[in-house]
């Protein structure tokens, strides 16, 4: 049983099931965006077509794949008990979100295999709700080069379907520089120059 046979018995959500786990395919890597080719201050709003429509079934699969046995995030009726009005997303559920809508093009560096990530800062203004159908608003935020290292970090933005800010992620990530870096990486050649 490969690697991908492994996952494909963790994966129970529609979502999950839909989502392609094979970022090593050479075909999607070629669909992604690359260190050297992003546009900082470059904004996507319409470029991002995927919405993700919250079902219950997503925010428990994800909070049972950190894993986070907390109540809320399983228990309608616990979830009430403490104020809130159903199920409480998990604090990283927005990551995914964007994995889920960043399939190709702009922002899709964040998939790129070889990438490391020194961190992340969320914002959170509004819950996640179970009915909630998301879309993503981001843009190239900066892009450095630190200790022979390539760093990418973009500001995305999560919305409702009522235009409401849900939460504010400061992504980053250390990536290959080319798309011919991706690619020697793909075919497991160090790709990195440092």
């Amino acid at each position: 049983m490969d690697y991908l046979e492994e996952m494909a018995k963790y994966q129970k959500t529609e979502k999950e099931k839909e989502f392609g786990s094979d970022f090593l395919k050479t075909q999607e890597v070629e669909d992604y965006e690359f260190w050297d080719e992003i546009e900082i201050g470059k904004e996507t709003e319409t470029e991002v077509p995927i919405k993700f429509e919250v079902k219950a079934e997503d925010m428990m699969a994800y909070a049972e794949g950190v894993p986070d046995d907390n109540p809320l995030f399983y228990d309608e009726e616990y979830a009430k008990k403490c104020g809130h009005d159903g199920l409480v997303a998990h604090p990283l559920f927005g990551t995914q979100v964007l994995f889920f809508v960043l399939r190709k093009g702009h922002g899709s560096w964040l998939r790129t295999p070889g990438s490391r990530n020194p961190g992340q800062v969320m914002e959170w203004y509004d819950p996640i709700r179970v009915g909630d159908v998301l879309s993503l608003k981001q843009r190239g935020y900066d892009k450095w080069i630190k200790r022979g290292k390539y760093y990418m970090r973009y500001l995305a933005e999560v919305y409702d379907q009522n235009g409401t800010l849900k939460c504010r992620l400061f992504t980053t990530l250390i990536l290959p520089k080319t798309r011919a870096d991706v690619l020697r990486f793909v075919k497991g050649e160090h790709a990195l120059e440092a």
